[in-house]
């Protein structure tokens, strides 16, 4: 490995001596002129003097702690980075107590421990900072098994004959319970409290130096990224992969200090602070004389002028950055990759370097053929919504808004012309209003959300960046109406280093005006998404279906419906799940499609797409209807038609009429939002044992003849079974009267979703399931009903 790691390093380092001709000379970013902007901005704005404040005031922890005790803050690679200690089994104490807190419950509980937030033990129970300082090498770095070893016993039990003296110890690289499990505190640590709190100190100190160009913020940077810089070149996630340690990568082990996929962003954030800092450093004769000395005592090489320090953040970490980009150990969600390359490269700010970085993500050769070029043409859809569901489909529009401000700041490149090349990224800015229901709410569809909440996507400023970059009344309209008719918060990040910062702001209000808002029922092909609602959000409801293709992170669940009222999501998918990957639940139960409000079939998850077939919006009357020949290839007939039909100014009832023809069995399943559901005119007989998969069925067993997670029905994970017993003739009712878990409605007046199932079916059944339940506001479970023809 360390072989390998040296050769990469000695290539990179040539590449960079190879160009002194073209070495960095400003900030691009935020240049001089700018600076200059914001400091005459907080004398005679109050908004800009208290953001300058604030900004001095976060920074202030760190302008004050030395200079070694920031350069002492970064860990290196043979420090294990987890973002789990034990998933499996939760705490060594309270075991799956602790689920409830989310995905990443664990809080700091002092240097180097964890307190579990249920039952409030605290883990490790070594001083892991004394054993660290003595597994440090000639260069300041952590090297496994070169630590004191007699430092590593339970405080609590000192005395060596006490059984107990060796327990709950962590050297690094986690420690076992009694029962023998593994749990990864200090590599939780290390990654989640640790590098946070380096992150935050580069971000709190860089904009401290940029609000006020106050050179003793950019020396502490500096500090900060000469150091990561010694260590970066060394740091690969692989090894730790092997070692049995999780990270964000999406399964294939790569990365750097963090997975590949979270590594971006930090990335692209150090490199952005490099370039916000680089003038505040010129003629820093304090860090030369502290990263010389540095340098000279832990052998690392040439730190004599602010020139080779400078040189070496640039060599060893803004290189190491884009190389890895290339390489794949940095690669994030769709539009990440190209957002480090331009920001890193245009902080490098190399001449014709950075001008062939900046031609690559324009290049066929991209890595996956996934170049701007594509993703701005094939790679979102016509609506401007990237090519995953949900928010992860909305990170990729919110990147490619992004990509006109971030070339403007390097102006020496003139080859694309975005707005004018690439008609999709108007949509981008456009997408997220169309998306929603009720103007408050963002439907679960795939892995996002958790079950039951309302999600507002959208915000003012990136409405006010496209009403920039278009001058379009409707994206004034968006960011006015988003900005709460304030034109305060209209204000981008950007605004205080303007001139005139309240020009934009004001010219969206005056514009603004001119365009009424109602909302609108919708649909969106390229994604798959069709919407009918009230045309006043005030005692709105509004009924979506889902029919879009494969897009990542999709769920099988192929013509889903969802229905809010009342301040209530009526039908609440389950939305993301414990975790992502090869995770159990999640490919048997949660993105199965017996867990969503559609008809199931064969047994078998659905496959995705459809086509819209009627849209007609006449109120009270509001209908549409989508086939889909794809969910089920071998059934001449799977298509739903939903109604919204008005009552009253406040109330509607849904007509839901669902056609098949085809398959052995048919199962139309329904959640509603409480545990409990109340069956009228029918009688249903308890199951005293097993699942829905049969009374000889337990929770989550696959008994069948090659079941697994992929293939199963995800029948047993449905419990507490009540049956009809036969077939049912007669129409009944099913009511559940709503449980509000995240405050949205007053007690004593929580709203009823009542069901009046009208078809007979060859057995009705209530069960009940379960959502993540790692989610915080997440219910214990949902009561389901399951109309099945035979």
């Amino acid at each position: 490995m360390f072989t390998v790691l040296t050769v990469v390093l000695v290539l990179v380092t040539a590449l960079g001596l190879a160009s002194d001709v073209n070495a960095k000379e400003r900030s691009r970013f935020v240049t001089a002129e700018m600076r200059a902007n914001a400091l005459e901005n907080a004398k005679r704005f109050e908004w800009a003097a208290a953001r300058q404040s604030t900004a001095v005031a976060r920074a202030r922890p760190w302008l004050a702690k030395s200079d070694d005790e920031l350069w002492e803050m970064i860990t290196s690679q043979e420090l294990p980075r987890d973002i789990h200690t034990n998933k499996d089994v939760g705490c060594p104490k309270c075991g799956d107590g602790i689920f409830r807190f989310g995905n990443y419950p664990w809080e700091r509980a002092g240097e180097w421990k964890l307190k579990c937030p249920n039952c409030g033990e605290a883990y490790p129970k070594n001083a892991f900072r004394a054993y660290y300082r003595t597994a440090l090498d000639e260069r300041g770095c952590f090297r496994r098994g070169r630590g004191d070893p007699s430092l590593l016993v339970n405080a609590e039990h000192p005395d060596p004959e006490d059984p107990l003296h060796k327990l709950y110890v962590d050297d690094g690289y986690g420690l076992y319970d009694e029962k023998g499990n593994r749990h990864r505190f200090v590599a939780y640590y290390n990654s989640w409290v640790h590098w946070a709190e380096i992150r935050s100190a580069l971000i709190s100190l860089a904009q401290a130096y940029t609000l006020t160009s106050d050179p003793r913020y950019a020396h502490k940077v500096a500090v900060l990224l000469d150091r990561i810089a010694d260590v970066y070149p060394e740091m690969d996630f692989m090894p730790l992969h092997t070692l049995g340690f999780e990270h964000s990568h999406g399964g294939g082990g790569k990365g750097r200090i963090q997975g590949a996929i979270w590594e971006a962003d930090a990335t692209t954030r150090m490199a952005r602070h490099y370039d916000d800092i680089f003038d505040g450093i010129q003629g820093d004769e304090a860090l030369v004389r502290f990263c010389s000395e540095k340098a000279r005592k832990h052998g690392l090489g040439d730190k004599g002028s602010v020139a080779a320090i400078a040189r070496h953040i640039e060599d060893h970490l803004l290189l190491e950055i884009l190389a890895s980009v290339k390489d794949g150990r940095i690669s994030p969600n769709l539009g990440g990759r190209k957002v480090c390359t331009v920001t890193t490269a245009t902080a490098l700010d190399r001449g014709k370097e950075t001008e062939s970085w900046l031609d690559w993500i324009f290049d066929p050769g991209f890595p996956n053929g996934q170049s701007l070029t594509w993703l701005l043409t094939e790679g979102v859809d016509r609506e401007g919504m990237g090519g995953e569901c949900g928010s992860y489909g909305l990170g990729w529009t919110r990147r490619m808004a992004r990509f006109p401000d971030l070339l403007a700041a390097y102006p020496d490149y003139r080859k694309h012309d975005l707005r004018a090349e690439f008609p999709k990224l108007k949509q981008c800015f456009l997408v997220e209003p169309r998306l929603m229901c009720l103007d408050a709410a963002f439907p679960n569809i795939g892995d996002g959300g958790a079950t039951g909440s309302w999600q507002r996507v959208g915000s003012a400023e990136m409405f006010a960046l496209g009403y920039r970059l278009y001058r379009d009344p409707q994206l004034a309209a968006l960011a006015w109406r988003y900005a709460g008719a304030e034109p305060a918060a209209l204000r981008t990040d950007t605004d205080i280093f303007e001139k005139d910062p309240d020009a934009l702001a004001n010219e969206i209000a005056r514009v603004a005006k001119t365009e009424p808002f109602t909302l609108k029922s919708d649909h969106l092909g390229g994604y798959g998404q069709a919407v009918l609602q009230t045309e006043q959000p005030e005692n709105g409801r509004a009924l979506w279906i889902h029919y879009g293709y494969a897009k990542g992170h999709w769920h099988a669940d192929c013509l889903g419906i969802g229905l809010y009222a009342h301040n209530v999501d009526m039908l609440p998918d389950l939305g993301y799940p414990e975790y992502t990957g090869a995770w159990p639940q999640r490919f048997a139960w949660t993105s199965q499609t017996i867990s969503h409000n559609t008809l199931f079939v064969n047994e078998t998850r659905s496959k995705t797409g459809g086509k819209l077939a009627l849209f007609a919006v006449q109120p009270p009357l509001r209908v549409m209807e989508v086939a889909s020949a794809s969910a089920y290839p071998d059934l001449k007939t799977y298509r739903r038609a939903v109604a919204l039909v008005d009552v009253s100014d406040t109330a509607s009832y849904v007509l839901d009429v669902f056609r098949a023809r085809g398959g052995r069995n048919h199962r139309l399943s329904y959640h509603g939002p409480a545990q409990t559901a109340q069956v009228a005119g029918l009688t249903l007989v308890p199951q005293p044992t097993g699942t829905f998969a049969g009374p000889e069925v337990g929770f989550t067993q696959l008994p069948g003849e090659g079941e697994t997670i992929s293939n199963t029905s995800g029948f047993s994970y449905l419990y507490d079974v009540a049956r009809s017993g036969g077939r049912v003739e007669q129409p009944y009712a099913v009511d559940w009267k709503a449980e509000d878990l995240r405050g949205r409605i007053a007690e004593g007046e929580e709203p009823h979703l009542r069901l009046h199932a009208l078809t007979p079916c060859d057995e009705v059944a209530l069960a009940s399931g379960d959502p993540p339940q790692n989610k915080p506001g997440n219910p214990r479970r949902l009561r389901y009903l399951l109309q099945s023809r035979l």
